[in-house]
């Protein structure tokens, strides 16, 4: 009695909850696997989105520099820029303190239009976008070194990541489908999880079986490297989807002490317009950044869109990259006297919360390791997809082999039955 007892449970198989996480497992990841396969592959790709721009900036990036020969201000050369290529809007410029850096403009196509023809402002742009681009000047000359458009792919790139290019709908496609991917995370380790531990069971678990055919290796592929990669990929997913909800968002704000409307807020200590004065000039800036911080190479500025805007927003860091910074620090400044505007705390760290968590999702929290780390998770959850479909389909052909050559046999013993094979 005991022995069948022992053998009817070793016939059971696969326990309920993971017939159920399986079905879960297997669907869940057939609706979702392509959506997920764009926004990680997306995201993957602009982890190292600042060293592809430099590299193909090229020699651009550098002049030679002229002890004798004073550079250009910022001025001089942003209306030799807008005189050269007269059909695209600067809105913002990278100043570096080498000699032999050049000029950096960030600008934006204007959108052509015909005489007489309004140009339609959706809600809640600012303006109408064009493309992208950088472009690098000669500070010595106001030459033209060159230009990429770089900056473009890497916008379409991080709007792929987050709504597909799709505005709204896509934003609520891709956090639905980061919520499956939450949940199939989950269900994976479950799956994952061996029913004993054993010496046999360890070696399945945590290690590649060499000498198989491709489909163990898929297998392996799917079950073990994906293992390696649950809690980076749980972080990546959690810090994406803080993103992508506002509630999400203001929860963590509040959790961290800083408070969700801090946009609508710093409006009240933003310097009262005066027409009677002056804005502080770039080249001011640039002398009185690099002055008081020494260490910094580069310094950032945003283009006022208008003469009414009295905040001009400042980065100045040893690196300022598409959305990265290194060893530095960005700040809203009076523009009349370049001084920091002090906001109280909970706007402080609304700015501090928003960027640390970005930087986390992104891979910039540890420098060149941080984004090699990331960049490696970002393979691996791109090809979880890709080796759970291959997966699916190896055993849906095996079964249906398996089908036909039942009823190849049942036809053959048909045949023999009725007499037909004689």
């Amino acid at each position: 009695m005991e022995i069948n007892k022992q053998t009817k449970k070793r016939k059971q198989g696969k326990t309920l909850t993971k017939k159920i996480t399986g079905w879960l497992h297997l669907w869940l990841g057939l609706v979702s696997g392509v959506i997920l396969l764009a926004v990680t592959l997306s995201g993957t790709v602009f982890v190292y989105c600042d060293e592809i721009i430099d590299l193909l900036a090229g020699d651009a990036k550098y002049v030679t520099a002229q002890s004798n020969t004073p550079k250009k201000t910022p001025e001089e050369l942003l209306t030799i820029f807008h005189k050269e290529v007269p059909d695209r809007k600067a809105f913002y410029i990278d100043m570096y303190k080498g000699a032999d850096r050049s000029f950096r403009v960030a600008s934006a196509s204007v959108p052509k239009q015909k005489s007489g023809e309004k140009v339609e402002k959706k809600k809640g742009q600012r303006g109408p976008r064009g493309v992208f681009a950088y472009h690098y000047m000669n500070p010595y000359t106001g030459e033209i070194l060159g230009n990429t458009k770089s900056y473009e792919f890497f916008y379409v790139v991080a709007h792929i990541h987050a709504q597909l290019l799709a505005g709204k709908l896509g934003k609520t496609v891709v956090g639905i489908a980061s919520i499956i991917f939450l949940i199939q995370l989950i269900g994976g380790l479950i799956l994952w999880w061996p029913k004993k531990w054993n010496k046999t069971t360890k070696t399945a678990a945590f290690k590649i079986k060499s000498g198989t055919q491709w489909r163990r290796k898929n297998y392996d592929l799917h079950n073990v490297v994906g293992f390696y990669a649950l809690l980076p990929a749980l972080f990546l997913t959690i810090t994406g989807l803080i993103m992508a909800y506002e509630c999400l968002t203001n929860l963590t704000m509040k959790t961290f002490g800083a408070s969700p409307d801090a946009h609508e807020l710093s409006k009240k200590y933003e310097p009262t317009f005066d027409a009677s004065k002056n804005a502080l000039s770039f080249a001011d800036y640039q002398k009185k950044m690099f002055t008081e911080f020494p260490d910094a190479k580069q310094l950032r500025m945003g283009i006022p869109r208008n003469d009414s805007m009295t905040v001009y927003h400042i980065g100045v860091a040893r690196f300022i990259g598409l959305k990265s910074m290194y060893d530095g620090k960005s700040f809203d400044t009076n523009k009349y006297t370049g001084e920091e505007i002090k906001y109280p705390k909970e706007i402080e760290m609304h700015e501090v919360v928003e960027h640390t968590n970005f930087d986390l999702h992104v891979g910039y929290w540890g420098g060149q390791f941080g984004k090699l780390f990331t960049f490696l998770v970002g393979i691996i959850t791109t090809s979880l997809p890709i080796t759970g479909f291959l997966i699916w389909w190896g055993r849906r052909n095996k079964k249906s082999k398996k089908k036909d050559e039942v009823k190849s046999i049942h036809h053959h013993r048909k045949e023999i039955g009725n007499g037909q094979l004689a």
